[in-house]
């Protein structure tokens, strides 16, 4: 079957474009949609430049490009076909693309507006001015030597984390941390994970993709249940359980610290949001009471910003080089020129300062809405210590919580119903509501609409 003239594609020259690369293109689209079939016979070089008033050399090459390519088959002595490659045979579905919300209460997401740009660049171009030309190669896996110095400090003043630099593993946020943990653990001959019930639902996806078994383990207003455990390793948020808002009490931590021990398993401490506790000083952290057998995860994400992708793990000295090993083979190493600058932002004070700021944000933030709350929402209880950006509303007993943040989304407001971080038992019905990017008085109106919301489907 051959291409006659009155169907030849329409053949424009874009600005910038040579002849050559205009026909290819030309030729690439009409294939690419489907006008140019697979077996569709071609005119010749020489017609095909005849036609379009070009020279035969531009339209040999782009059936040359073509070919190569694997759009078009040459033949010896013979016009070129259309390739089997051209067109699949249903174009893909469109992407489906989330509206952005009114008022967004989605939980644990810091306000970056509040990002200290002026002080972050002028650690970052020092960084960059004063580091060594081996800092623009591939660093080291565990991560820069000076911000691992820097955060063993840090981390032992403001957390009481045991922490040596050499057993400090850079990550590239909290997700790799626990991706990397997983792997690590699954190496050991480790087969079952706990997490705790309700959590965040990302966690046990992580862990699963290692091929370990991830199970719930029950959460109440002391923390994590440690009777019935039963698991080579656990992922808990002591200072701060999400999505509850509980803190692991005295007791729960001691019996949690035994059972590691007399199991010789490993309790993983992610310490997302320690820092921003209001009403005293934040519990500190578990792995300063057993550093040999807690690994400790923190993260730059909630107190500074996500996109800077800078997170730690203090481990024990056993898992440190495997850690390190395998952090290699996922990517090498995190960026150098970033973690030098965090060293800098760190050790200037600057961080401490940001944190202290935002502390009093979020405080302000938390009270705009827990009074909110009472106003529109009277009788319903709110749990969860006074800390970090986001509250648990636990609604009537006859409410789905689903349909409700399915209706609320629908009236501009996004909240995470509380059953979305059920891991294996049913929870009661509840909204997770963070405040960490609503000032109070949208807060005010995205719980009045929550309040509307609530009462239709109640």
């Amino acid at each position: 079957m051959g291409l006659d003239e009155a169907r030849w594609p329409h053949f424009e020259r874009r600005a910038g474009e040579t002849l050559r690369v205009a026909l290819e293109r030309s030729l690439r689209d009409a294939i690419g949609s489907g006008a140019l079939r697979p077996s569709v016979r071609l005119p010749s070089s020489r017609a095909l430049a005849a036609q379009l008033g070009v020279s035969r050399g531009v339209a040999s090459d782009a059936y040359e490009q073509l070919a190569a390519q694997g759009f078009l088959i040459n033949r010896v002595k013979a016009a070129p076909v259309v390739g089997g490659m051209a067109r699949s045979s249903a174009p893909p579905p469109p992407r489906k693309v989330a509206r952005p919300a009114r008022i967004d209460l989605t939980a644990n997401t810091p306000d970056v507006s509040l990002f200290p740009v002026r002080r972050w660049t002028a650690a970052l171009l020092d960084a960059i001015r004063t580091s060594p030309v081996a800092a623009y190669d591939y660093g080291a896996s565990r991560g820069e030597q000076e911000l691992r110095e820097v955060l063993a400090s840090h981390l032992g003043l403001t957390r009481g984390v045991v922490a040596d630099p050499e057993r400090i593993v850079i990550v590239n946020g909290a997700a790799q941390g626990v991706d990397l943990l997983a792997r690590v653990l699954a190496g050991t001959g480790a087969r079952r994970v706990a997490v705790e019930d309700p959590s965040l639902d990302s966690q046990p996806q992580r862990i699963r993709l290692s091929g370990l078994d991830a199970v719930g383990q029950q959460v109440d207003g002391d923390g994590l249940v440690v009777e019935g455990l039963v698991a080579d390793a656990v992922l808990v948020t002591p200072a701060h359980q999400f999505p509850t808002g509980a803190v692991l009490s005295g007791l729960r931590r001691r019996k949690l610290l035994e059972w590691a021990r007399g199991r010789d398993a490993l309790v993983i401490e992610d310490d997302y949001d320690a820092e921003f506790r209001y009403d005293r000083e934040p519990v500190r952290a578990l792995q300063g009471l057993d550093p040999g057998s807690v690994v400790y995860l923190g993260t730059a994400s909630k107190t500074l910003a996500p996109a800077l992708r800078l997170a730690w793990l203090v481990l024990p000295h056993w898992l440190a080089d495997e850690a390190e090993r395998i952090k290699h083979l996922l990517d090498v190493c995190s960026p150098a020129l970033e973690q030098r600058a965090l060293a800098r932002f760190i050790r200037s004070g600057d961080y401490n300062r940001h944190v202290r700021r935002m502390r009093v944000v979020y405080r302000r933030r938390r009270d705009a809405l827990l009074e909110a709350i009472v106003r529109y929402l009277p009788g319903v209880a709110v749990e969860g210590v006074a800390a970090g950006m986001h509250v648990l509303v636990r609604l009537p007993g006859n409410c789905n919580d689903q349909a409700v943040a399915a209706a609320a989304e629908a009236d501009g407001v996004r909240v995470a119903p509380l059953s979305r971080f059920s891991i294996s038992r049913p929870a009661a019905p509840g909204l997770v509501i963070g405040y960490g990017r609503v000032s109070g008085p949208a807060l005010e109106g995205a719980v009045a609409t929550l309040a509307r919301v609530i009462a239709r489907t109640a």
